[in-house]
């Protein structure tokens, strides 16, 4: 079963509404509202009205591949921000440990010799 059937529609909507909130915070939202969230809310009060089922289930995909999109998107910045400048403010051993435990993986201890001549 996909997703997109499980998830109910007024779960995504909230769902895309936040992340344009989040978005366009900078701008005063009551003076400016985005055209963007006025489509969104047109686009879901239209297909309220719908009746064929072929139809709503098109348009549910379609919003929550959408809403998925956004996430993702949102995602692959933050982790950009987070790896930005990286290789200058971080040792090499921690970049390692990192990259690491991005894949879900952890960094063997070294040998403690071996780690003396690292701190030198």
């Amino acid at each position: 079963m996909s997703a997109s059937k499980t998830v109910p529609p007024l779960h995504v909507l909230r769902g895309i509404l936040r992340r344009l909130k989040i978005k366009t915070d900078l701008v005063d939202n009551t003076k400016f509202p985005s055209p963007t969230r006025n489509f969104v809310l047109h686009q879901y009060r239209a297909s309220q009205a719908e009746t064929s089922p072929e139809k709503i289930q098109e348009l549910r995909k379609v919003a929550y591949e959408y809403f998925t999109l956004q996430q993702e998107i949102a995602e692959r910045s933050r982790l950009h921000r987070m790896d930005t400048g990286a290789e200058l403010q971080l040792s090499p051993r921690e970049l390692s440990r990192r990259a690491a435990a991005r894949a879900g993986l952890q960094l063997p201890d070294l040998n403690p010799e071996l780690e003396k001549d690292l701190n030198r």
